[in-house]
């Protein structure tokens, strides 16, 4: 399990594209494993809903069998191992709409991750690597090329699917008692959606599972910013001496100088009066330590594997 092997292991948090605070990769993969936690939730859910007969005749009212009708209903959908429905759907095709979402959600997960991992795979990140192995071709000119085709296919499936979830909702429009200008749609869009979801889900099962993890560019892109994303912790930490909305202007003019000349945050920390005033050069650079602000990550990650 990645989220349990890397509890710990420290790396950047982004917020806007943008560093924002330490995290731990198994925090990130956790978010990934609950959100599908509760899909698969969803999924067990909708079954009395989804997982229903239809037998109702021509227009739904059963008139042709008359008080037998029931019966054979129940009777019918108990042999195909169905629900049996309050009342005819010939015309409200909501429990397939309910599903096509359920079903575009899931695959949409599949694409957040892998555009995740597309991104993290990124030269400039070189954080994580989707599998690889010798003899796995990445460009027929460039020969150092390894590019995240897998996720690159599952990010195509997750665009493609949520179009058939909309038109799910388009076959809900139907007039009347039945209408096959809208119910025929589902002999389409159905299957489709369940072989790319079956697609997505194989690929990124085998994506996270064989997925390469360098902890040590984690720890280099945690240090390319100087310590300035440990900001908030010194704000908060100064703050207790001179009040949070003087302590963030204080550390603001130190990080803002930093950025615009490329020092390191340390030193224009130590650098401002308004800061050493209440903390030492030690001080200083201990709350700049990236490993020791990564907040509830590690519980957060025993939260979501324990609830399993």
């Amino acid at each position: 399990m990645r989220a349990r092997d890397h509890l710990d292991t420290p790396m950047a948090g982004r917020t806007h594209g943008q560093q924002a605070l330490p995290i731990t990769f198994g925090f990130k993969v956790a978010v990934w494993l609950a959100e599908m936690r509760r899909h698969r939730q969803r999924l067990n859910e909708c079954k009395p809903r989804v997982l229903i007969g239809e037998f109702g005749g021509a227009v739904g009212t059963l008139a042709s069998v008359s008080a037998q009708g029931m019966d054979i209903n129940a009777r019918l959908c108990g042999e195909l191992g169905l629900n049996v429905p309050e009342i005819a759907w010939h015309t409200a095709r909501d429990h397939f709409a309910e599903f096509a979402g359920i079903i575009a959600m899931i695959v949409a997960t599949c694409g957040k991750i892998a555009h995740e991992i597309i991104d993290l795979q990124k030269t400039e990140f070189a954080e994580v690597e989707e599998p690889f192995e010798m003899g796995k071709v990445g460009s027929s000119t460039m020969p150092q090329k390894r590019n995240p085709m897998l996720c690159e296919a599952i990010l195509t499936l997750a665009r493609y699917t949520r179009h058939h979830a909309t038109t799910s909702i388009d076959a809900m429009l139907h007039e009347h008692e039945r209408d096959w200008s809208s119910f025929q749609m589902e002999w389409a869009y159905i299957p489709e959606l369940c072989v790319m979801a079956h697609g997505a889900l194989t690929m990124t099962l085998r994506v996270v599972s064989g997925l390469h993890v360098y902890p040590d560019m984690m720890m280099r892109n945690l240090e390319a910013s100087h310590g300035l994303l440990l900001a908030e912790r010194v704000m908060l930490t100064l703050g207790k001496h001179i009040g949070r909305q003087h302590a963030h202007d204080a550390i603001y003019e130190s990080a803002m100088a930093a950025f615009e000349q490329r020092e390191p945050f340390a030193s224009l920390l130590k650098q401002n009066p308004a800061v050493t005033e209440h903390l030492s050069a030690q001080q200083i650079d201990d709350l700049l330590d990236p490993v020791q602000y990564v907040g509830l990550s590690a519980a957060y990650v025993d939260r979501v594997l324990n609830g399993d």
